[in-house]
């Protein structure tokens, strides 16, 4: 028997040279992204109908109340803190009705497509509250020269028969 130099053997998964890797994939995986918004989406979704307009405060009780038609509305709601605009406290002038010029002008854009001749203005003054707060914020949207309010109802909760 003839011997030859150096025996090799060979593996079929090694090389002489080291392990070949495989380049880096650099694509952005967006699968977990759109799961994420969806699920961020749907959660919107929910919450949205949940959220409230103007501020809970309690109202004065009356026993008959003729319905209003329904349309576009701001609501205004009083109590001894200030004035409220949504869910925004206001207690100086300028910038209640500043406020109050936006919410109606978009809310004029709304009732007008809708076949309204304009926008109600609810105001909601808290039974606890003295009334003078109320009527302070009555003659501020009542001096104002540019504010189109085709009505003003002020909120009142009916008796319970």
């Amino acid at each position: 028997m003839k011997r030859m130099g150096k025996r090799t053997r060979s593996v079929p998964y090694k090389s002489d040279h080291g392990a070949n890797q495989a380049a880096p994939n650099s694509d952005i995986n967006v699968t977990p992204l759109v799961d994420v918004c969806l699920v961020l989406l749907i959660i919107f979704m929910v919450v949205t109908p949940m959220l409230g307009r103007g501020k809970d405060v309690r109202l004065p009780m009356l026993a008959n109340a003729a319905e209003h038609k329904e349309g576009d509305q701001v609501f205004v709601s009083v109590d001894d803190v200030g004035a409220w605009i949504e869910q925004d406290l206001y207690t100086d002038k300028v910038s209640f009705l500043q406020r109050l010029q936006e919410d109606l002008k978009i809310a004029f854009g709304k009732a007008a497509a809708t076949g309204y001749k304009g926008p109600i203005l609810f105001v909601k003054g808290d039974r606890e509250t003295d009334y003078g707060r109320v009527r302070t914020v009555m003659e501020w949207i009542n001096s104002n020269e540019t504010t189109t309010v085709a009505d003003i109802a002020l909120v009142v909760d009916k008796t319970e028969s």
